[in-house]
């Protein structure tokens, strides 16, 4: 894989990277209603799914897309419930002003995690955009061990810090409310993005 390849692919992933779709979204919802380390849990699972795509891209696995239509169908309407799920949550919260926001989220790292995995597998459109976009840019009968290994590190930096950057700036954002009433709108704003996000992860 030749240089000029692998910088016009990885600005590609930077474009569709930074357009904001329901992963961003969910986890920009997630960052200003808890902080920015269940965000980055999110982002890993999102990560996590985007890799995924990708091996079965390579391997020419996009086809499983239509023959196992039903069954990506059954992922996507789960993780869209996922997110109804949480927007509901978010609404009924009983809003609390906290000094210390990072107490306690370690330990619902998997299920954000699993969370963002899942929002992922109902996105069947990812694995399609790079079984479209790889052989536009490289000869996937010649690629090395080496340039997969480039090329997932490439997707994890650049996909991973894109939505690194989401999550901290909407977490400082959530810095500006220091009383009960502001944050019971952060709350509710946070709901409705996850509210957004699943209608965009069904419609899809």
């Amino acid at each position: 894989m030749s240089p000029a390849a692998f910088l016009a692919l990885s600005a590609t992933v930077l474009v569709a990277a930074v357009t904001p779709g329901p992963a961003v979204t969910a986890i920009v919802a997630r960052a200003i209603s808890d902080g920015v380390r269940p965000a980055m849990a999110i982002n890993a699972g999102v990560v996590t799914g985007d890799l995924l795509f990708f091996a079965l891209a390579v391997v020419g696995m996009a086809a499983a897309a239509h023959t196992l239509g039903n069954f990506f169908d059954v992922l996507k309407l789960a993780g869209a419930a996922y997110l109804v799920w949480q927007g509901v949550t978010l609404w009924r919260a009983r809003p609390r002003v906290t000094t210390a926001g990072t107490q306690g989220h370690e330990a619902h790292f998997w299920r954000n995690f699993g969370a963002g995995l899942l929002l992922m597998m109902g996105h069947v459109q990812a694995m399609l955009f790079y079984a479209a976009l790889l052989p536009g840019f490289v000869d996937l009968r010649a690629l090395t061990a080496a340039d997969l290994l480039l090329l997932a590190s490439m997707l994890v930096v650049v996909i991973g810090g894109v939505n690194a950057g989401y999550a901290t700036l909407a977490a400082r954002a959530r810095g500006f409310f220091a009383n009960e009433r502001a944050l019971r709108a952060v709350h509710r704003v946070a709901g409705t993005l996850m509210f957004v996000a699943a209608a965009l992860v069904a419609a899809r």
